[in-house]
């Protein structure tokens, strides 16, 4: 099991570590490798201007885990500052992942979209409008546009869909993302 920790970062499956806000590439690097191999991301003009510095994948049971860091305080070595978990296969998922992603006591992975959706809502009530207290933190949720839209004449799609993407992100870089 994976869990989310806002503001902190993620606590990894079978005590191999802490994934930490600021901490190296390398340490993030080793972290990770004691659960699967590691495998560098090329960065594209665009995520090199939007602040990353470097990013690493890695493939765990059914989870594409993708880590990012970008500049740390004061200009010192980039450190951190993005956690994505993306389900494999199917863009639109039909069944809960076979790795629980965990944020406050909800597998975001385990049930359908609109039931996650609902649990954080009820989970953060003073939230205001879209905005729930989950994405103050920096938890931002990945559905597919299909997810999304219902089906003809107003109902919703035949299949019941999972979330397909689900990032945590940094104290540092949400602050920049929001203003």
């Amino acid at each position: 099991m994976f869990t989310l920790l806002p503001e902190v970062g993620v606590e990894l499956p079978h005590r191999a570590g802490l994934l930490r806000f600021g901490m190296s590439e390398h340490r993030a690097q080793w972290a990770i490798s004691t659960l699967a191999d590691v495998r560098e991301e090329r960065l594209c003009i665009r995520s090199r201007a939007a602040g990353v510095a470097w990013a690493f994948f890695a493939e765990y049971e059914d989870l594409v885990v993708s880590v990012s860091g970008g500049p740390g305080p004061g200009g010192h070595a980039p450190g951190l500052d993005e956690i994505r978990f993306a389900r494999r296969g199917d863009p639109l998922p039909l069944a809960p992942a076979a790795v629980p992603v965990v944020y406050e006591g909800i597998d975001l992975f385990g049930y359908p979209a609109p039931e996650v959706e609902e649990a954080l809502a009820a989970l953060h009530p003073h939230a205001t409008g879209e905005e729930t207290r989950a994405e103050e933190f920096g938890l931002t949720l990945g559905r597919h546009a299909a997810a999304r839209s219902p089906g003809p004449a107003g109902r919703e799609p035949a299949a019941t869909r999972y979330l397909a993407s689900v990032t945590l992100t940094g104290p540092e870089r949400h602050r920049l993302m929001v203003g």
